[in-house]
């Protein structure tokens, strides 16, 4: 062969070479579009597909292509917080699912393949402290242009946490063309939570949950903005705290050695949820439902598994705290000492509910107690609460009990105290017109336990059972309600709360989830928008429904809202009943 010709198909072959590599990049970066058929599938896209929806949004009409390579810069990415939760969203970014049970609807938005793609975010933080607490600022600016880079701007890193969660549920995955997208940029988002005390209540005494089942709980409860882990570790049935100075308590009173949590693991949680924005707020569970403190140290209890139950508890097995027994108060401080450590969060839950007056007056050591210091028995049950909350001061931590301390005992209790407010919905304006701070859990909207039978497992058929609170009326409900505006001032948020009778680690996400992000939305978004305009239902079902999917998508074993067709088509099953017929 000709040398000339032999140089020329060798240049030439290495032109064709690089053609095709750059065919084959383009390929990778551009997919082919394909052609997905199914049923009718129409979500009109109202409100923008973000959960909880922000306080202020403006959108437009332009499609944004966003780039799986997406980077984080400024200073802001460089906080640890946030350094670490990048790494995570660019993960949640990032799920897709071929043949989504709802297609997003690109009529929309402008959905022709955007020229440009967004590459970079700018994250700026003005506050690089990363304390958490009630008080802690949790706003955020997001901007999304048509070009160029977005900006997330907050105050502090758990703002900037918040604004990644609403950045990741703005890309969207357009399965007929294998991409992701930002549907109607550019986007201009304000937001901040209406109430600072938004939280989910969890049982771990009645069933145990692991390390691990813990923090995917976490995970979920800040993709829903909330911010308080309520963790009711200690009940009658269980003492899975293994303490410092009293382990005998979880070696007798825990299921077996291993459904206990070490000081190991409750750093590892609290820290788990800090980096999620997640306050961890521990209660203890006293003096009532204290029968496992009895089985590890038996003169600190009362009334100790007395058969048969009925007229000593509220629920089997039987057992309060022996609260004219001195060895009781020494073990109560010093529980609370060891977790006023390992709990840093300002609030502490002192609990104080369900006590049963005839385990105190049938115990004879008690009686004798009372006999010997002309004391009544209220008078004895609030010596020893006041005490105990005092000592929760000491640790200057904010003290929390339940209801019946301030509503059915008519305790002298310190304006500081805040109340947590669970029978009934009534109970809300009790508490703030005699001028205290309440959390509001009313059971007949929020407590996420009920409608599985009551008592649980209970073979009696007469023994009736609660009601299902079902996502609706968990949205529906509004704790301001019959409240003068100073009274609906005091209301500091809500938890919604999930007793463990009858959940446990199979079922717990099914349960909470999606009725608990219902409930989220209500503590962040509130009942109206800044114009005034109430927020419905029948806008939000159009958000929640895609939302469950997403956190199926995440790997949250969410519960459906309804069936296929009208997940697909809400519109179409949601309508209001013919009056007229």
């Amino acid at each position: 062969m000709h040398a000339g010709l032999s140089s020329l198909l060798c240049v030439a072959a290495v032109a064709l070479t690089a053609i095709t590599a750059q065919l084959a990049s383009a390929a990778a970066s551009n997919p082919p579009s394909q052609v997905i058929q199914g049923i009718p599938a129409v979500n009109p896209v109202k409100q923008p597909w973000i959960w909880p929806l922000p306080q202020n949004w403006e959108r437009g009409s332009n499609t944004l292509k966003v780039s799986e390579r997406i980077r984080f810069e400024g200073k802001g990415a460089r906080q640890p917080i946030i350094s670490k939760s990048i790494k995570r969203y660019q993960d949640l970014m990032f799920k897709k699912e071929d043949y989504p049970m709802i297609p997003y609807n690109w009529s929309t938005t402008d959905n022709k393949p955007s020229r440009s793609s967004l590459n970079t975010v700018v994250i700026d933080i003005k506050i690089t402290d990363d304390h958490l607490d009630m008080d802690t600022d949790e706003s955020y600016i997001l901007t999304v242009p048509v070009s160029g880079k977005a900006v997330l701007q907050a105050e502090t890193v758990y703002g900037a946490l918040h604004g990644l969660e609403t950045l990741s549920q703005l890309v969207q995955y357009y399965p007929e063309r294998r991409s992701y997208y930002i549907p109607n940029v550019p986007w201009k988002i304000s937001d901040f939570p209406t109430y600072k005390h938004r939280g989910i209540l969890l049982d771990t005494s009645r069933h145990y949950y692991t390390v691990q089942e813990i923090e995917k709980i976490i995970d979920t409860l800040s993709w829903n903005k909330l911010n308080v882990f309520h963790w009711h570790m200690l009940d009658s049935t269980s003492f899975p705290y293994v303490s410092k100075k009293y382990p005998e308590l979880a070696a007798k009173g825990a299921y077996s050695p291993r459904h206990v949590y070490t000081a190991k693991d409750i750093k590892h949680i609290v820290q788990h949820a800090k980096e999620r924005g997640v306050r961890v707020i521990p209660e203890m569970e006293a003096p009532g439902h204290s029968t496992a403190w009895g089985y590890g140290i038996p003169e600190i209890a009362s009334c100790l598994n007395t058969q048969p139950y009925f007229g000593y508890t509220v629920q089997p097995p039987a057992g309060q705290l022996n609260i004219a027994h001195p060895k009781t108060k020494e073990v109560v401080y010093g529980l609370i000492n060891e977790w006023a450590e390992l709990f840093p969060d300002s609030f502490f839950h002192a609990a104080g509910d369900e006590v049963v007056m005839q385990c105190w007056s049938n115990d004879t050591y008690i009686t004798d107690h009372l006999q010997k210091n002309n004391q009544t028995l209220m008078q004895l049950f609030e010596e020893f609460v006041l005490d105990m909350e005092d000592h929760v001061r000491q640790k200057n931590k904010t003290v929390m009990v339940w209801q019946e301390m301030l509503l059915e005992y008519h305790f002298n209790l310190p304006k500081d105290t805040v109340i947590q407010v669970w029978i009934g919905s009534e109970g809300v304006k009790e508490v703030t017109e005699k001028g205290y701070r309440t959390i509001v859990s009313a059971q007949n909207f929020w407590y996420l336990d009920l409608g599985f039978g009551r008592p649980r497992s209970n073979p009696y058929p007469e023994v009736q059972g609660a009601g299902f609170n079902h996502w609706n009326r968990v949205y529906s409900y509004d704790m301001r309600a019959n409240l003068t505006k100073e009274e609906a001032d005091l209301i500091l948020g809500a938890e919604a709360t999930m007793w463990g009778e009858l959940a446990d680690p199979n079922n717990i996400e099914d349960r909470l989830w999606p009725r608990a992000a219902a409930f989220a939305e209500r503590l962040w978004s509130g009942y109206e928008n800044p114009k005034g305009e109430a927020l419905t239902s029948a806008d939000a079902i159009l958000r929640l429904l895609p939302w469950r999917e997403r956190l199926v998508l995440r790997g949250v074993r969410a519960g459906p809202l309804n069936q296929g067709f009208c997940t697909r088509n809400p519109l179409d099953c949601f309508q209001p009943p013919n009056l007229n017929k």
